[in-house]
C-alpha cells in the first residue's frame, strides 16, 4: 500500500474511533494526559485559561517544531515552566496589592515620624485613595505665602483692603465668590467677619492643604515601600526552580533534536562500495 493510501486509511480508521462513551471510561482516558505528560488538564488553575496555555503550546511547537512524541513532551515542559513563571508574577503582584492595602496603625505611625506629627493628627492618617494627582506643594505654599503678607502687611487695617490685593488675587477671589469688586465688602462680613478674619482663614486654609498633601506624598511613599512580597525567599526559591526547570527542559529538547537530525544524517548517508570491490 503506498503511502498516501495508508495515511489516508488511517484517517478514517481513526474517525471510527471517538474514545470512551461512559463517564467511568472517560475519567480513566483523562488521565492519559496526566500519564504522559501532555496537555495535563491539572496545569491550569481556577482563574487561568486553557485556550491561553494552548496559544502558547503552538506557539512554542511552531518555533521548535517538534517531531515525535518525547521533543512534543520537551515543548510542553518548557511551555509549563512558562506558564508556571507567568502564574508566579500574578502571585507575587497579588501579594504585593495585599501588602500596599494593609495600611493600619504601623504606618501611620511611620507617617507622623516622618513628618513629625503630633498623635493627635496622625492618628487620622488613611490610607491614599486612588484619584486625580496630588496637588503641587509648591503651588500651595506661593498661595499661603501670598495671604500671609496681607496678614504680615496689616492691609486689612487700610481704608480700601481689597485695593491693595494683588490684581492676580483679586480676579481669582471674585471669580470664586462670583461677585463684583464693590460688592466684597458685604462678602466678607458675611463669611468673615472682617478683612483680617478672611486673610487669617486662607492662610489656615492653605496651611491645612499643604499638611494634608504632605501626609498623602508620604502615605504613598511608605504604602509603595510595602511593594516587596511577605514571602519573598519562598516566591526566590520557586523562580528558582521553575528556572531549572526551563533550562533543563530547553536542554534536553535541544540534545533530543540533535540526536533525531543525526540520525537521520546517518540514516541517509549512501553506502559506499569497499575500494577492494571489484564487482569480479
Amino acid at each position: 500500500m503506498s503511502t498516501e493510501k495508508k495515511t489516508e486509511s488511517n484517517r478514517r480508521n481513526a474517525q471510527k474511533s471517538t474514545g470512551p462513551k461512559s463517564d467511568a471510561g472517560k475519567a480513566i482516558v483523562s488521565q492519559n494526559a496526566r500519564t504522559h505528560g501532555l496537555l495535563c488538564r491539572s496545569l491550569i488553575v481556577e482563574g487561568e485559561s486553557q485556550e491561553e496555555f494552548s496559544e502558547l503550546l503552538c506557539l512554542l511547537a511552531d518555533d521548535f517544531q517538534p517531531v515525535g512524541l518525547v521533543e512534543h513532551a520537551l515543548v510542553e515542559r518548557v511551555a509549563i515552566a512558562l506558564w508556571r513563571q507567568r502564574r508566579l508574577v500574578r502571585a507575587e503582584s497579588a501579594e504585593v496589592s495585599i501588602n500596599q492595602q494593609r495600611f493600619g496603625s504601623q504606618q501611620t505611625q511611620e507617617v507622623g515620624r516622618v513628618l513629625n506629627l503630633g498623635h493627635d493628627v496622625y492618628h487620622r492618617i488613611q490610607a491614599p485613595e486612588d484619584g486625580p494627582e496630588e496637588t503641587d506643594i509648591v503651588f500651595l505654599e506661593d498661595q499661603r505665602r501670598l495671604w500671609k503678607s496681607l496678614v504680615d502687611e496689616n492691609v486689612a487695617d487700610t481704608d480700601d483692603p481689597f485695593a491693595h490685593v494683588p490684581e492676580k488675587l483679586q480676579k481669582e477671589i471674585l471669580q470664586a465668590y462670583g461677585v463684583e469688586a464693590a460688592k466684597m465688602v458685604s462678602v466678607v462680613k458675611k463669611k468673615f467677619g472682617s478683612w483680617a478674619g478672611m486673610f487669617e482663614a486662607y492662610v489656615e486654609h492653605y496651611e491645612m492643604l499643604i499638611q494634608q498633601q504632605r501626609i498623602r506624598k508620604v502615605s504613598r511613599l511608605v504604602m509603595q515601600s510595602q511593594s516587596l512580597p511577605s514571602k519573598t525567599d519562598l516566591l526566590a526559591r520557586y523562580q528558582t526552580a521553575l528556572d531549572n526547570d526551563l533550562y533543563k527542559a530547553l536542554k534536553a529538547l535541544r540534545e533530543a533534536q540533535a540526536w533525531r537530525q543525526a540520525k537521520a544524517r546517518i540514516t541517509a548517508a549512501p553506502v559506499l562500495p569497499d575500494d577492494d570491490d571489484t564487482g569480479e
